[in-house]
């Protein structure tokens, strides 16, 4: 079973010896090494056994098995077949949902709820909330990154797809969730990451003013050396379409 999809079996493996120590979660620690032998018939009913006893738990008892089950996906992120359809609708989802709605200040349902929704409202409140937790703000500076990442993905081609504008009022947002850290070490990377964007908007922005030639040229020409996508275009057997394939930056 360990080809290319290697670590996900490997980490499945280290889910199921940390799993176990709890008693309650032993089920599914032999989901996880089910699903590693991939005999995954078996282990989806042993991950349905564990749903149907974890629907019989007391609320502090699904409130701290939850995060247990949370923290440590979170910790062995490659084990993809853990964190399941069935495990996040039946049980993950329903208890976070009800914490906030008993708890609203409570932080743990509010940033686990916007890091697995990618929810930008609970993550802003939990920040809030919290506002050393650096997951949570990494993934509200990727959400501004993305969107100037989108603005200018295309200009390899002398296109922005969006305004000068929008594109540098999400860098700035991306700069102010960095300045108002406690520690801004944590996020040196997304600094850089949004300079080379901003460098890269005042690039257009004065290549406008006389465009002569392809954006990428005239930024060669004056030392720029930005990281161009890869655009791969592609046809449907005669007519090649306008639409592309892009090799975006993923964003966590």
């Amino acid at each position: 079973m360990h080809y290319w999809n290697r670590d996900n079996f490997v980490g499945l493996l280290e889910l199921a010896r940390e799993l176990e120590n709890t008693q309650e979660l032993r089920a599914i620690a032999e989901y996880c090494v089910l699903r590693e032998k991939g005999l995954r018939t078996q282990a989806l009913a042993r991950l349905d056994d564990f749903l149907t006893e974890a629907a019989l738990w007391d609320i502090d008892m699904r409130r701290r098995n939850v995060l247990t089950i949370l923290q440590a996906g979170a910790r062995i992120s490659t084990a993809h077949q853990f964190m399941t359809h069935p495990l996040l609708m039946q049980l993950v989802y329903p208890t976070l949902e009800q914490w906030v709605t008993d708890e609203p200040s409570a932080v743990e349902p509010l940033r686990w709820l916007g890091l697995l929704r990618s929810d930008s409202d609970a993550l802003r409140r939990a920040l809030f909330l919290a506002p050393s937790d650096v997951p949570v703000r990494r993934r509200l500076i990727n959400f501004a990154l993305g969107a100037a990442d989108h603005a200018t993905h295309h200009l390899s081609e002398s296109v922005l797809l969006s305004t000068v504008e929008e594109t540098r009022a999400s860098i700035s947002t991306a700069r102010e969730w960095i300045a108002s850290a406690p520690d801004i070490k944590p996020f040196t990377d997304l600094s850089a990451e949004a300079d080379e964007y901003q460098q890269m908007i005042d690039d257009w922005v004065a290549y406008n003013q006389s465009p002569v030639g392809a954006f990428p040229q005239w930024c060669k020409a004056r030392g720029r050396t930005y990281s161009w996508p890869t655009i791969v275009y592609y046809d449907n057997g005669s007519a090649q379409h306008g639409a592309a394939a892009d090799a975006m930056k993923p964003r966590g």
